[in-house]
């Protein structure tokens, strides 16, 4: 099963919201079967199921991993390491 990835940015994208969905480009191929990705940008809902007030933020199979920064490529793949993937 694969492993939800959430991914949170303002609309438009600030510049770590950018760098993020550039790493998220390179997780998704890296990772095609084992993650599932979703990516919101600007207001949504699930920033409220969430509590999140600040982005970029990332969130993985329903844990919220990366708030307010942008990861490196690898604190990423550490994340989804953690979660299973």
């Amino acid at each position: 099963m694969a492993i939800k990835v959430e991914v949170f940015t303002s609309k438009p994208p600030c510049s770590g919201g950018r760098l993020l969905l550039k790493i998220i480009d390179k997780i998704r191929e890296e990772y095609r079967e084992k993650t599932e990705v979703e990516i919101y940008k600007g207001v949504n809902p699930k920033l409220g199921e969430y509590n999140i007030e600040t982005s970029p933020a990332v969130v993985i199979d329903s844990d919220i991993r990366i708030i307010g920064v942008c990861p490196s490529e690898e604190t990423l793949k550490e994340a989804l390491r953690e979660a299973g993937v």
